[in-house]
């Protein structure tokens, strides 16, 4: 029964999303330390409101939790570089070309998730509201660097049901709708032409704008055995359309926001298969321990494009290792590249920090990008 569960899933949500083949509108991804530490969402983890973001199914989990507010800070790139320039009382407008690399690329990213972090999860049920802000620069070249100053907000809810099977198995089904509006604005310029108007930041707001609305759903499933080996499968953004309306300016849409040029995409979607195993070692039990190892093929839907990524590249790697319910050890591989990092239980929040890698390109080692997200969560 279970062999045939996974066969028709697979084949559907494949089927479904060759509807969204020629998707080029980006999912709503969150910043999440313990994430980001264990190499990226993983199918068939069940941890608490994070269940939104990894698979609906875990709706269904006896624990429930829930989710107050976080601020998650994500810097990505020459991280390094720009503080130790800013360090040495250089302005970080002029150094720009000091941060590309040998290939004359450049990549930065600075995000922020939050205060709006409200979410509950657990006993079938989970919903919750988040706001995302983020700053882009993208070079190819110092004559090609598109930038991109952007804000989302995302509303989602569903429900999961538990299907008791014989043999301590237990089978969770869990759907949940979802829909977020962004809006962004950059364009595509030269070095000299982006240090012109970073001189004067009010200049952005003449930047091309667009605002995008999305409406869809993610749907699921965990099969598990005796809490000890758990099997996921789940399809995010399965099938999400989205109509994006482009504007000139800021000013033209604060004018009239009904005069944009309109078009409709799909978000592109992921099909992702995991594994999760709880060991149970009598060491561990004697230092109050407990350990999850994960095992995830994601973006399985890629290797059918026209040019696809690297195959090892949808491999995704985690270790958790939790002591006395307090600070939890995280390491993992994403993108085949390294990730790592903890998290510390302190009742009133939750303190979590992770670097991690992040490739760029379609062949490992193409574009490796450096990473690191730290954030304050208040869930309980």
């Amino acid at each position: 029964m279970m062999k045939r569960i996974l066969s028709i899933a697979i084949i559907a949500s494949i089927f479904i999303a060759g509807l969204g083949a020629q998707a080029n509108v980006e999912p709503f991804s969150i910043a999440s330390p313990r994430m980001a530490a264990l190499g990226g969402a993983h199918a068939a983890s069940v941890n608490g409101v994070d269940a939104i973001f990894e698979n609906p199914a875990g709706f269904a989990s006896d624990k429930s939790e829930i989710s107050v507010s976080s601020i998650v800070l994500s810097p990505s790139g020459p991280i390094f570089d720009i503080v130790g320039l800013l360090l040495e009382g250089g302005d970080a407008i002029s150094g720009l070309p000091n941060l590309f690399d040998e290939q004359g690329r450049l990549y930065v990213n600075a995000g922020i998730m939050g205060p709006l972090a409200f979410a509950y999860a657990g006993k079938g049920l989970g919903f919750g509201i988040y706001n995302k802000s983020s700053v882009l620069l993208n070079a190819s070249s110092i004559f090609s660097v598109k930038y991109s100053v952007s804000e989302e907000i995302l509303l989602t809810g569903g429900y999961a049901y538990r299907l008791p099977l014989p043999k301590k198995q237990i089978l969770d089904l869990g759907l949940m709708a979802k829909g977020f509006i962004r809006a962004n604005m950059g364009k595509t310029a030269s070095l000299s032409e982006l240090i012109d108007l970073m001189s004067d930041p009010a200049a952005i707001l003449g930047s091309p704008m667009s605002m995008t609305t999305s409406l869809g759903f993610d749907a699921g499933l965990i099969w598990d055995y005796d809490n000890l080996i758990s099997l996921g499968l789940v399809m995010r953004d399965t099938y999400s359309p989205a109509m994006i309306s482009s504007y000139d300016n800021f000013t033209e849409f604060m004018d009239n926001p009904g005069s944009g040029t309109q078009k409709w995409s799909i978000v592109r979607p992921d099909l992702a298969l995991g594994l999760a195993y709880k060991p149970r070692f009598e060491f561990l039990s004697l230092i109050g321990a407990q350990a999850l190892l994960l095992l995830d093929y994601v973006d399985i839907i890629d290797l059918f494009s026209v040019l696809p990524r690297n195959p090892v590249l949808n491999v995704r790697l985690g270790l958790e290792l939790q002591l006395l319910d307090i600070l939890s050890l995280r390491a993992g591989i994403n993108d085949a590249l390294p990730a790592a990092g903890f998290g510390i239980d302190l009742q009133a929040f939750t303190f979590s920090l992770a670097m991690y890698g992040k490739e760029l390109g379609k062949e490992p080692g193409a574009r490796p990008l450096f990473n690191m997200t730290a954030g304050f969560e208040f869930r309980y």
